[in-house]
This record gives C-alpha cells, structure tokens and sequence, in this order.
C-alpha cells in the first residue's frame, strides 16, 4: 500500500479536525441557542400570563356569575395568546390558535405541549384568589425557525469552511515544503555527481526548516573542507614519498650493475639509508598524527618539571648544532600536568624549526605569567611573510621552498596537536627580516 505524502497527510488531517470542530461547533450553537429561545419564550409566556391576571376579576353571587376584564388586559401580547377559564374548566375569555390541542389545566411552571402541526408553550395559573384559571398560549415556531435556519447555515457553511481549510492548509504545506525539496534536489545532486560544493542557499530566516537547510550548509562546507584537506594530505603525502622511493630504487639499480668499486658501493647504500630514515621519518609522524586525530592515542600527563625538562632538551639540541648559536632563559621550578615525552617532542620541534628557518641564533624563554606558563623559541631568521603565516599549521607546508628539501612540513603541525592535547595554544609572531617567535601559553595547573 502506497503511502501518503507528507503534504497530504498535514492536509487530510487538518481537513478532518477541521469538519469535526466545525460540527461540533455548530451542534453547540443549535443546542445553546435552541435552549436560550426556549427559556426565552417561556419567560416571556410567564410575564404576559402573570401580568393579565392581575386585570382579571371574578364574580360570583346567587343571582348571577360573571368575570370582569380590565381595559389593560392583552388577550394577545408578547407573541402569546392569554385565555380565561372558570375553576371548573369552562372558556370564559380568549381564542386557542390554530392547531393548538387543548390540554387539562395544570398549574406549575410553563411547559411544551405538542400540537397539530408544530408544538406550543403553555402556562397556567390561579387568578383572583384561585377561583380563575389564566391560560397561555405561545406557538414555539421561534425555536423551529432557528433550527431550520442553523441547519440549513450548517449545510452551506460546513462545506464551504472544510473545503476553504483544506485548500489554505494545503497551500501553507506546500509552501512551507518547498525548502525541503530543494534541499532533496541538492541531496540527489551531491550523490550523484559527488559534487560538494552545491549548496541549497536558503536566504536566512527564523524558521525551524531555514535553519536545518543552514545547518545543511554549513555540514556540507565542512565536508567539502575535510574532503579537499584530505585529497591534499594524500597528494602531499604521495609527493613526499615517491622522491625518496625513485632515489632508493635508482640506487638499488646503481649498486646492480657490475664494477662498482667499494666506495661507490658505500656511497649508494648510505643514500638508500638517508631515504629510508626519512620515510621512516614521514611514516612515523603521520601515524602519530593520525592517532592523535583518532583519539587512538592518549597522552598520560603527570605533574613535571617543565624547567629541568626545557633545560634538558635545550642541552640535547645545542649538541646537534654547532653553527646555531642556542640561548635559554629558563626560569627554575615551574611545575606543569604535562605528557613528557609529548611535551619534550614539542620543545623539541620548535628548536628543529628554529634551527632550519632561522638566522643562526635561537632563544628560548620558559616563564610563568601570572595564572599561565609560557614557553618561546624565537629565531633571528628572515621572517615569515604575513599572509603566509596562518598556514604554517598546515600539514605538509613549508614557509621557506627553497630549503624545503631541510624537513618533512609536519613539525609545527604536531606541534598544534600536542598544544592542543594539553590545553594549550601555540601562536606565531614574524617579523621580517628580523625572525620569528613561537609561543605556547598554557595553564599553571
């Protein structure tokens, strides 16, 4: 069984609650209003009865029986016929209507009685000290009337307001929907071309469906983003590995051919180890990434000293170096939730970089700031040009081309991660021609 739409269901439903309200409503009107006629006319019945009666006089001797009526009494007023009759039952005064079937008198309050073609409201009561009957007489055709005219009201109106609901609710459903069906014509557009880059482009506005179709955009930005910076990450990657796999096989066909002497020999195997560490290198540092990004693994922090740490690092690195000039101004005993070997890797990096980028002399300052520790390496290099400095977080980028042959392009971008990890921040100032300075600001737990 096929199932409705959306659309159509908002409407049916609608148009269902709508005949049953409608219904209700009008059966409400004709059951209150045929009530309110009826205490109405009664009312009115009880007034003209009680009013006559007090211009009715009996009389009654042993030579004569008679009745007067005072000149203010209404036989008819009111839209109620007003009657006499004498105790025993006897017309005195006054016409019933037509199709009136006469009934006992009956003293109590007014009452509806059935007539010939349609009903009436009857009243009776004592005048003139009980020895008088006052009758009357009202035809109930008002609350017949209402009933025919509600009736018929409902018979036109109920249809025209069912059909007027349905059409205005259709009409909102739709409109409401057409986002939607862009939103489905993108879908089936991205999948079947892959094409990220389309956009439903709603205009912003404070609806529910406005929202959700931003939100589409905006996840379809971040997916074309992560998309493009892995389509990246694999070119760069693949370019970063085939120099040294061309190099490693060009030698391996070198030391094949026959009459090499031992130093060539030497010469092509310490080349296929210089390629092999660097791939190593590379491999290595982007399994740490990856693993970082995949929360695979974790950092194990421990309270340290961050001091004898720098100290430690500044030590080791000044030993690789004998051309660059590594100064320290660290001050003692700051203490630090830190992962040390993570932490140690990332001292380390900013020293590497410094050491490749800079102009020779190399500083580092460790200080603790008021609730903050901050750490600097900074280079007296030839700077970074402004517009290049926010992408030097990037995987696989090199600020400095020219000497990009010096590293893999991933040190500063673990550099990130491993701040990151830690709760820190890591920012770059460069000024050119004059050097660069890499800060870490991290809490002082």
């Amino acid at each position: 069984m096929r199932r409705l739409s959306v659309k159509a269901s908002i409407t049916l439903w609608f148009s269902a609650l709508t005949l049953l309200v409608t219904a209700a409503a009008l059966g409400f009107i004709i059951e209150m209003g045929g009530s309110m006629l009826s205490s109405t006319a009664q009312e009115r019945l009880a007034r003209a009865v009680n009013r006559n009666s007090e211009y009715v006089e009996y009389k009654e001797s042993e030579r004569y029986v008679a009745f007067e009526l005072d000149e203010e009494f209404e036989p008819f007023s009111m839209g109620s016929y007003t009657l006499v009759y004498t105790r025993a039952g006897k017309l005195l005064s006054g016409a019933e209507p037509d199709g009136f079937i006469p009934t006992p008198l009956t003293e109590g309050p007014p009452r509806l009685v059935e007539g010939v073609s349609s009903d009436f409201y009857v009243y009776d009561r004592y005048a003139d000290g009980g020895r008088i009957w006052v009758r009357g007489i009202m035809p109930a055709s008002e609350q017949d009337d209402f009933h025919e005219m509600m009736v018929q009201l409902a018979f036109f109106l109920l249809p025209a307001l069912v059909a007027a609901a349905s059409l205005g609710c259709y009409l909102i459903v739709r409109r409401a929907f057409r986002p939607m069906d862009r939103m489905i014509a993108a879908a089936d557009a991205i999948g079947e071309g892959r094409d990220l880059s389309l956009r439903i482009g709603l205009p912003k506005r404070d609806d529910e469906i406005h929202k959700i179709a931003a939100a589409f955009d905006g996840m379809l930005a971040r997916l074309e983003g992560s998309f493009e910076a892995e389509k990246q990450f694999a070119s760069d990657a693949s370019h970063e590995l085939r120099t040294p796999t061309a190099v490693i096989l060009a030698q391996c066909a070198a030391l094949d051919k026959a009459g090499l002497s031992e130093r060539d020999y030497k010469n092509g195997v310490a080349a296929i180890e210089r390629q092999a560490q660097k791939m190593s290198r590379l491999i290595n540092l982007l399994l740490n990434i990856t693993r970082f990004e995949q929360g695979t693994a974790k950092p194990s922090f421990e309270r340290a000293d961050l001091s004898e740490l720098a100290e430690v690092v500044c030590r080791e690195m000044s030993s690789v170096r004998d051309d660059v000039e590594l100064s320290r101004e660290i001050e003692p005993d700051i203490y630090a939730e830190i992962d040390v070997p993570l932490m140690s890797r990332l001292i380390e990096n900013l020293i590497e970089n410094a050491f490749k980028y800079g102009g020779g002399k190399v500083h580092v300052k460790l200080a603790r700031d008021g609730e903050d520790i901050t750490l600097s390496v900074g280079d007296n290099g030839p700077g970074i040009p402004p517009e290049e400095l926010p992408k030097i977080w990037q995987r696989f980028y090199r600020a400095d081309k020219s000497r990009s042959s010096g590293g893999l392009g991933l040190g500063l971008s673990l550099v990130k991660q491993i701040a990151s990890l830690h709760g820190a921040r890591i920012e770059a100032e460069s000024f050119i021609g004059r050097g660069s300075v890499f800060t870490l600001t991290m809490p002082a737990k």
